[in-house]
């Protein structure tokens, strides 16, 4: 019985099927899907479980005068201590790390860095308390610099250990305490973003759609790591899940166009009609699909997992990187991913969305800014001897950072775009782009900071880059990062920005780690306050969530703080790093920059941008020319993508990757055995089609002049 009308159902597929003829019916159509899975809202059962403890001083890594004397005196460089996965089917891991010396975290940067060790030896997790959520007083100063990690390990008991790495800028040591508890669990299907189908019913109805949602979406391997991003061995079986979703998304759309479930019929209908696809859930709910990666590995992830699959229709059986009706893949509807820390977070962001021109009237002149920041680092050459003796020196084969002026003029490009659309822009390069500078250096000494006010001068009052940020609408980045941070400072004050040192570390890394003061980091970004904006990061792996609790990833900070969309990349990306390839030496000289500034000055025409900066500016002027909403910006971005670059050729493509820690950029570096021979890269240009995201409303329509 009940009040009214009472309709039920006998399963859940007539249930959707009566909510898709009801909104045909009362508006013509169904324009909207949101999928979710229940499941959401059920955490495994806790069965057993055992807990280590360990406090302990560490010798500071920051190599600076006072730290690396003692360094060499205690030959103490990390810490390591070992526990136990009992024999349980499945473990789930809790980590919390402590840093017990954080007075100066907020004024220098400090933090801690942990990896865990499998028995065979294989880093099987990197975090650090710049991932995690600070405790802040009342003044704004962090008082607790800390971070909780969590991951699932099936069937694999033994002896782990825990690596844990300290670095104090204003100490020579410091002390830390480490919780370790493992659980066992009845499942190893455990949502990382709790309760956020609750929420998909409102959703459907304010953008007059349905929900699809169903338990079976959910993904979880049951040998060694439970998430395909750590453990290459169960890609194969996430993926081939993900396809028989795919199958019956097709079948839905079929149903929702009232068409024969006809492959050629579907896409030549969505590719002229597409529909949104609004996925409420973490990618262990509603899992990616991982595609090919030349650049993947333990630490930074396997695969290339992205959304994009649920936007094609005609993905190729036979080539999965292909489709079947189209020379370069081609993705009909448009996809976005709504994520936040819980269902409270979520939530707000869907309220935002909601309530956006609302929100926007009482913050003024905020919705006509744009900010446009590069930071250190991004331009490579190879610098006529010196380079090769480097490598020669180190075992590598790779160009140096050395300015080209490539990262230069695509910050003016952009900034052209925009101010062409209508925008203030707030233009930002190099250290200026850092999130905030120093102040007040000599406070600490000589012994850690051998020239205070050189590096107050560099990096100081002209640091402006956080506080653009939080007065702007619409933000691009382009920067060395990681799943929790990005960073602007790089060479210039990982190298002290004294300028013997910074020539020679671009040979010989001398990585100080000062960077990290003004770096875009979880538990600093978490506490911004930024308006209802959007986010364009071109940086390695801002983007990464599968696997990770969101509280860890830097794209869900940036939502929890205000933001309405992140579009970021989940895996390493690419870029050339110079204009020219030269014209006396192969990959050194100068000629590529006179020749983009004559350009510019005579004719108005900027260098052509590539890879992810290919995608950024076609997606801002879809939003700022024909006022799109940024899931359809982001897919006419994308397939125009490959048609635009794909026979483009580089002499190189450095990674754009900085886990915050030198020591790891460096041994990551070496995994990805980096290919420097001329050619057009184009398994790296698939990768960036499939790695770019967008974590937000894709039927958000952002404000346009």
């Amino acid at each position: 019985e009940g009040y009214g009308s009472v309709v039920k159902f006998e399963s859940i597929d007539e249930a959707r099927d009566y909510m898709m003829n009801f909104v045909k019916q009362k508006f013509g159509g169904v324009g909207y899907i949101v999928m979710a899975n229940p499941m959401d809202t059920v955490k495994p059962k806790v069965l057993s479980s055992v807990e280590y403890e360990f406090k302990n001083k560490t010798s500071s890594v920051a190599i600076l005068p006072a730290q690396s004397f003692h360094a060499l005196i205690t030959q103490q460089f990390m810490k390591t201590h070992e526990f136990e996965i009992p024999d349980y089917k499945y473990a789930r891991v809790k980590v919390d790390l402590f840093n017990l010396n954080s007075e100066n975290v907020k004024e220098l940067g400090d933090g801690i860095f942990l990896m865990i060790i499998s028995p065979e030896g294989i880093p099987y997790v990197y975090t650090a308390t710049g991932a995690g959520l600070a405790e802040y007083d009342d003044k704004g100063d962090i008082t607790l610099d800390k971070v909780h990690y969590e991951f699932i390990i099936c069937n694999k008991p033994g002896i782990y250990s825990a690596r844990v790495i300290g670095r104090w800028f204003a100490d020579v040591e410091g002390e830390y305490e480490l919780k370790i508890k493992v659980e066992e669990i009845d499942t190893p299907v455990d949502p990382l973003m709790e309760d956020l189908s609750s929420l998909a019913s409102y959703l459907a109805a304010y953008h007059r759609g349905i929900i699809w949602a169903s338990p079976e979406f959910a993904y979880a391997g049951r040998q060694g790591i439970s998430q395909p991003g750590d453990n290459p061995e169960i890609i194969e079986e996430s993926n081939a899940h993900v396809l028989a979703i795919h199958q019956q998304l097709n079948e839905l759309l079929a149903e929702i166009a009232d068409l024969p479930n006809d492959l050629a019929t579907l896409w030549q209908h969505y590719k002229e009609n597409p529909i949104y696809i609004a996925i409420l859930a973490d990618p262990t709910m509603v899992p990616m699909y991982y595609y090919k990666n030349p650049d993947d590995g333990y630490i930074m992830g396997w695969g290339v997992p992205g959304d994009y699959i649920y936007g094609d229709i005609d993905p190729n059986p036979d080539d999965l990187e292909n489709d079947t009706f189209t020379y370069y893949p081609f993705q009909e509807n448009i996809v976005g991913r709504i994520t936040g820390y819980d269902a409270e977070d979520a939530s707000a962001l869907i309220a935002r969305t909601i309530f956006y021109n609302e929100i926007i009237e009482k913050l003024g002149e905020w919705k006509q800014n744009a900010t446009v920041q590069t930071g250190c680092g991004l331009e490579f050459q190879w610098v006529p001897v010196l380079t090769t003796i480097a490598n020669l020196l180190l075992g590598s084969n790779e160009p140096t950072k050395w300015p080209s002026g490539e990262s230069f003029f695509i910050n003016l490009r952009l900034c052209h775009d925009l101010e062409e659309g209508g925008f203030n822009v707030k233009r930002t390069h190099l250290l200026a782009s850092q999130r905030e500078g120093f102040e007040n250096l000599t406070q600490y000494g000589r012994r850690y900071f051998l020239f205070p006010r050189f590096y107050e001068a560099i990096s100081s009052d002209n640091v402006k880059g956080g506080k653009y940020q939080e007065e702007s609408n619409i933000i691009f980045v382009f920067n060395h990062g990681f799943y929790y941070l990005y960073e602007s400072g790089d060479i210039l004050l990982d190298a002290r920005g004294f300028p013997p040192f910074t020539t020679i570390s671009r040979f010989y890394p001398m990585g100080s780690g000062l960077s990290s003061k003004g770096t875009y980091d979880v538990r600093n970004v978490y506490k911004m306050k930024f308006g209802p904006g959007i986010i364009f990061v071109e940086s390695c792996i801002t983007a990464r969530i599968d696997g990770l609790a969101p509280e860890n990833c830097l794209s869900q900070a940036y939502l929890h703080a205000g933001m309405n969309g992140y579009i970021g990349a989940t895996r390493v990306t690419a870029d050339p790093g110079y204009l020219e390839p030269g014209l006396i030496f192969e990959g050194f000289g100068a000629w590529g920059f006179i020749n983009a500034t004559i350009n510019l000055k005579k004719y108005g025409k900027y260098p052509e941008p590539h890879f992810g900066a290919v995608v950024a500016e076609d997606f801002i002027l879809d939003l700022v020319v024909n006022d799109s909403t940024t899931g359809m910006a982001l897919r006419n971005a994308k397939n125009k993508y490959l048609p635009k670059d794909a026979n483009s050729t580089f002499l190189w493509t450095p990674p754009l990757i900085y886990t915050g820690l030198p020591m790891i950029d460096e041994m990551l570096y070496e995994s990805i055995c980096p290919r420097f021979e001329y050619g057009k890269y184009l398994d790296k240009k698939y990768h960036c089609l499939h790695e770019f995201n967008l974590y937000g409303d894709p039927a958000f329509n952002p404000w346009n002049p």
